[in-house]
Formats: structure tokens, C-alpha cells, sequence
């Protein structure tokens, strides 16, 4: 039987190669043009992340203070750094209960089998930027897979170095060193700042500043940060310069934002200069408890008044 034209299969016309490049061609515009915009939305998210680790760093200290009339220590005597005694007001007093606090033997940060030397290698993560592009433990000091962290205490505002002998030349007359004490800022060796020593109001002074941890080295320093214990700084007491590397834990609103960027800057300045990993400046938790993105374009001279705690300077603001 003869089927009738109307009823035959329509023929159907294909895309040529023409019209399917055409199209490959338009979606690939159309990634490259949403990629940034993805980008720049995953940045805001850890950002805010970050912003969030550094508020609970700022509540804790305050918690800190309240129980013991003082903010702790940025390093002491038996090379412990501030992020030590921290532990019970950052929701992690069962690590904290496992460390020794004395020098010597398995008081030791880098003594084999030690709980400090295992606390080393624990992955907090309060203490860690999600930004942060080198954040894999690695074997340092002695302490294998030690974990880097991206906050420091702030030292004050006139460091240049860990030790005197190694202040880069061309620093600020009167530039001094982090085994040097008393000093301005929140943080340093055996300090105890209460509420009551910061003079300059604690909405005017920085108390804890992002850093960028990397495994760069430049001029014999590497810009590495940590948490707990710096190994490095033992035989350090005021007076006594033995130690070193206390910028492990503290750092400096001397030089300015993101030195570590910088390629003609010193290694030294790299290392004790706070940054970060967020385009343009750094997060600070400031010593009222609030956060604040400080660009790295701040007035140099509004940056150091901030960065110290009772040197009485007319603050307007932190732009």
C-alpha cells in the first residue's frame, strides 16, 4: 500500500560545524566573563570566613582577660606563644590540657613523642585563613608536620626585626627589636596588658593581624608562622638576647601592609610586617573585640598609632 506524502517522516536539518563553533565559542565568552565574578565571590566567602576566625580569636582573648585580669603573653620564657594559653577560650581546652608549660624535657616544643610537639601538628582551625594558599603541615624545627596558622599578636609599632643585631638597614631612627621589652603594642615577651593599659581606647588599637604564611625566604628569613610553641626562641628572659624568631608568633605595624609582596623590601621586614591573602590590605581583630579590614593604602602615620596601645595619638580613623 502507498503511504501518502503527508504522512512521511519531515526531514530534519542538523547544525553545521560552523553554527556548533559559533556556539562553543559563546559559552566560552560566557565562562570567562562569570569565572572573575565566581572568583570574586568565593574570595568574599572565606573573607568573611576569615573575619569570623579572627572575631572568635578577639572574644576568646577577652574571655581570656576577664578570667585572668590580663591579656596573655605574645611569647615567654619557656617559648610558648599566645595561641598556648588561648586554647581553653577557642573551644579547645582538651588539646590544652595535654601541654606542659615548663622548659626542658618534654616541656620542650620539639622533644620527640612530646604533647607539645604532637599539639604542634594539630589542625586548628580558628587560627588558619581559608585564603591561605600554604597551609599543608611540614616538618620545621625539629616538629614534624607542624601546622602553620595566618594570626599574630601585635608587638607595637616600632619593630623592625626579631633580634637588634639584624635591623635592616634604612629603618626609622629608633627602630627596635622583638627580644627587646617593655614594648607598645598588645603582644610580647611576658607582657600582661589589661584593659587599663591601653590608653589610646581599645576601638584606636590592634590586637591581632593577619599574616602571610608562605614557604618564601629571602635574605636568610622565611615567612613562616605558628602556632603554640617557637622552639627557636629558647634561653630568651628580658635582658637575655640568646633567642630569636619570636615573629613566629607576634609581628609589627611598623612597615606597611603586605611588605611580604613587596620585591624590594628587606626579608626581615617581609617577615615581621603583617598581610594577607585578600586583595588590598589585611583583617585585624581590633582590642574592642570588633574586626576590620585595614587597606594597605592606610596613612603610614595612622597605621602606627594603631598599632600601639598607650602612645595617647589622635586617631580619625584607620582609611
Amino acid at each position: 500500500m502507498k503511504i501518502s506524502s503527508h504522512l512521511a517522516s519531515p526531514s530534519r536539518r542538523a547544525f553545521t560545524l560552523v553554527e556548533l563553533l559559533v556556539v562553543i565559542a559563546i559559552i566560552g565568552v560566557l565562562v570567562a566573563l562569570l569565572l572573575p565574578a565566581v572568583q570574586a565571590a568565593r574570595e568574599a566567602a572565606r573573607r568573611m570566613s576569615c573575619g569570623n576566625n579572627l572575631k572568635q580569636i578577639g572574644l576568646g582573648l577577652h574571655n581570656y582577660h576577664d578570667t585572668y585580669k590580663a591579656f596573655p603573653y605574645g611569647f615567654n620564657v619557656h617559648e610558648t606563644l599566645w595561641t598556648a594559653p588561648l586554647l581553653p577560650f577557642v573551644e579547645q581546652k582538651p588539646l590544652y590540657d595535654t601541654l606542659i608549660f615548663a622548659e626542658g624535657g618534654m616541656g620542650n616544643w620539639n622533644a620527640d613523642g612530646s604533647p607539645n610537639e604532637k599539639a604542634c601538628g594539630a589542625l586548628i582551625e580558628v587560627f588558619r585563613c581559608p585564603s591561605m594558599a600554604q597551609g599543608q603541615p611540614r616538618d620545621n624545627e625539629g616538629i614534624p608536620g607542624r601546622v602553620p596558622i595566618s594570626y599574630r599578636g601585635v608587638a607595637g609599632n616600632d619593630i623592625y626585626s626579631d633580634d637588634s643585631s639584624t635591623i635592616p638597614a634604612g629603618s626609622p631612627p629608633g627602630a627596635r627589636s622583638l627580644e627587646q621589652v617593655p614594648q607598645n603594642g598588645m603582644f610580647w615577651g611576658n607582657s600582661a596588658i589589661t584593659m587599663a593599659d591601653v590608653l589610646d581606647g581599645t576601638s584606636n588599637t590592634l590586637m591581632i593581624g593577619e599574616s602571610y604564611t608562605d614557604v618564601y625566604s629571602k635574605d636568610g628569613q622565611q615567612m613562616d608562622f605558628w602556632a603554640f610553641g617557637c622552639p627557636q626562641s629558647g634561653g630568651w628572659a628580658p635582658g637575655n638576647v640568646s633567642g630569636t624568631e619570636y615573629s613566629e608568633g607576634v609581628g609589627s605595624a611598623g612597615p606597611p601592609i603586605n611588605s611580604r609582596l613587596n620585591p624590594l623590601a628587606h626579608g626581615v621586614t617581609m617577615e615581621i610586617a603583617f598581610g594577607s591573602y585578600h586583595p588590598g590590605g589585611a583583617q585585624f581583630a581590633i582590642a574592642d573585640g570588633s574586626v576590620r579590614f585595614i587597606p594597605q593604602t592606610i596613612n603610614l602615620d595612622v597605621y602606627h598609632a594603631v598599632g600601639s596601645c598607650n602612645g595617647k595619638e589622635a586617631v580619625a580613623g584607620f582609611e
